[in-house]
C-alpha cells in the first residue's frame, strides 16, 4: 500500500473569498500530494501568483506563489491509501501533465457550469477538482461526472483524515520532523 494526501485549502485570496461566498464551502481549492509533508502538491490554478486570469497545470509549494502570500492558508488534509497498482495508474496519469504542462488550460467555464450542475469536459481543461478526479478516476467510486466535483465532495469520499488548520504549520511540523 502507498499513501497520497488530498489538500483541501483555503486562502484569503479575492477569488477564494469569492467562491466561498457562492459555494457556502469551507475549502475551495483542492491538490494532491505524493510527499508525506505536502511540500510539493498538484493542482489547476493561477500560473501568474498576481493575476488570476491566467491558469493551468501547477505545481505548488508553500514556499512560493499563493501560498507564501497566504501563509495563514487553512487546510483539511486526507490521508488516502492506495495499492501499488492505482498508485501506478496515478502516477502515469500526472506524468502526462508532467511531461506537457504547457497544453493544459484552466477551465473558467467550468467554474460556472459546476454552480448549474451542467456536465461539460473539454479536452486539455480542468479546475482543480476535476483535475484531481481524474487522476482518481477508478479508484475513487465518484457519483457524478468528473467535471460537477467540487473539493467540499471529497468530505464525503471514505478518506482518513489527518489535519485541519494551517497549511504551513502542517508542512513545518511535518520537515522538522524529518530532520530531527
Amino acid at each position: 500500500m502507498k499513501e497520497i494526501k488530498i489538500v483541501l485549502t483555503h486562502t484569503n485570496t479575492v477569488v477564494c473569498r469569492t467562491l466561498k461566498a457562492f459555494s457556502k464551502k469551507p475549502y475551495n481549492h483542492i491538490s494532491i500530494s505524493f510527499e508525506n509533508d505536502c511540500s510539493t502538491m498538484f493542482s489547476f490554478g493561477r500560473k501568474i501568483t498576481w493575476f488570476p486570469l491566467v491558469g493551468g497545470f501547477i505545481k505548488e509549494d508553500i514556499n512560493s506563489g499563493v501560498f507564501k502570500m497566504h501563509p495563514e492558508t487553512k487546510c483539511k488534509i486526507y490521508k488516502f491509501e492506495v495499492t501499488d497498482e492505482d498508485y501506478d495508474i496515478i502516477t502515469k496519469r500526472l506524468n502526462d501533465f508532467l511531461a506537457k504542462p504547457h497544453k493544459y488550460r484552466y477551465s473558467f467555464l467550468n467554474v460556472f457550469l459546476i454552480r448549474f450542475n451542467i456536465p461539460y469536459q473539454r479536452e486539455y481543461h480542468f479546475v482543480c477538482s476535476s483535475f484531481v478526479s481524474y487522476l482518481l478516476k477508478g479508484i475513487i467510486p465518484f457519483n457524478k461526472e468528473i467535471s460537477l466535483i467540487i473539493p467540499d465532495d471529497y468530505n464525503n469520499f471514505n478518506l482518513i483524515p489527518e489535519y485541519e488548520g494551517r497549511l504551513f504549520e502542517y508542512v513545518s511540523k511535518k520537515v522538522a520532523c524529518v530532520n530531527a
